[in-house]
């Protein structure tokens, strides 16, 4: 009984929806207070660097170019950056020595609606 009510309710939410003639809306990215900086810069003596460090293997890479996407992560991580690979073009969000860094920023920014992943580079 209880799974026959559990459909038709379902059925009739998207029958609604379905009805209401509801449009797909453009992805909007939930807003982010800037996190701990300094994912890709280091400084070596009075030059600041800008890149993935040596060592740190585990990037966190949003598969995408455009200015939009960099503009969202970057209200997150302010010194991402976009780069690319023999894959393609990507947002560079960070890099670190440990895959557990990497799942951890990737996870936040997935939580803001950002496609990111952890890539591991050599």
């Amino acid at each position: 009984m209880n799974r026959f009510l559990a459909l038709s309710v379902g059925s009739w939410i998207t029958w609604n929806f379905l009805l209401s003639g509801a449009q797909a809306q453009p992805i909007s990215y939930l807003p982010c207070q800037p996190i701990v900086t300094g994912f890709n810069t280091t400084q070596q003596g009075d030059v600041i660097v800008l890149g993935q460090r040596s060592g740190y293997s585990y990037v966190v890479a949003i598969p995408s170019q455009s200015r939009a996407t960099l503009d969202a992560v970057r209200q997150c991580v302010p010194d991402a950056f976009i780069t690319r690979s023999k894959l393609g073009p990507y947002v560079h969000a960070g890099s670190f020595p440990t895959r557990a860094g990497a799942e951890s920023l990737s996870w936040f920014l997935r939580s803001r609606g950002l496609d990111s992943r952890v890539v591991y580079v050599r």
